[in-house]
C-alpha cells in the first residue's frame, strides 16, 4: 500500500515510517502539518494517509475535513497522544477509518493496515499479470530495479 505520513514530530514520524516499511508498505510522502499533507495528498495520491491530530499550521482534524472534501472516499487513519484522543470523537465523524496512539503498538498497526489493504486491493481490484511477448518486445514487462544499501 501506498502511505502519506503527516506528523510534526520527527520521532514518532520515522517509528511510523519504519514499522509500516516493515510490514511491506511503500511511505510515499511525509509532511510536518496539515496544509502540507493536504498538498502532498492531492499530488501523491496515496492509499491511506497516516495523519496526527495536533499539529502546527492546521491540525489534523482540520487537514481530514479537506482531505475528505477532495475525497470522500480517502482512507485516513488519525494519530493521537494518550492526552489528545478527545478529539477522536470528532475525527470518526469526520470520516477517519482508524485511530492509533503514541506509543506505537506493532499488534495493533498490523491489524489496522492489514485491513486497509484489504480494502484498498477490493477497490483496485488484483493486479493485472503481464506476460512476456518475445514477439512484441513492447509487450515485455521492465525487469525488476534491485536497489542495493
Amino acid at each position: 500500500m501506498r502511505i502519506l505520513i503527516v506528523d510534526d514530530s520527527e520521532l514518532p514520524l520515522r517509528e511510523l515510517e519504519t514499522l509500516l516499511g516493515e510490514m511491506g508498505h511503500q511511505v510515499v510522502g511525509t509532511a510536518r502539518n496539515g496544509q502540507d499533507g493536504i498538498t502532498k495528498f492531492r499530488r501523491l495520491q496515496p492509499d491511506v494517509v497516516v495523519m496526527d491530530v495536533i499539529m502546527p499550521r492546521m491540525t489534523g482534524l482540520e487537514a481530514l475535513q479537506s482531505i475528505r472534501n477532495y475525497d470522500p472516499e480517502a482512507r485516513v487513519v488519525m494519530v493521537c497522544s494518550l492526552n489528545s484522543c478527545s478529539a477522536a470523537f470528532e475525527a470518526e465523524r469526520q470520516g477517519a477509518a482508524y485511530f492509533i496512539t503514541k506509543p506505537f503498538e506493532k499488534p495493533r498497526l498490523r491489524t489496522i493496515f492489514d485491513k486497509l489493504a484489504k480494502e484498498v486491493d477490493a477497490k483496485t481490484g488484483p493486479k493485472p499479470k503481464s506476460v512476456s511477448d518475445p514477439l512484441n518486445p513492447a509487450r515485455t514487462p521492465p525487469l525488476p530495479i534491485l536497489k542495493t544499501r
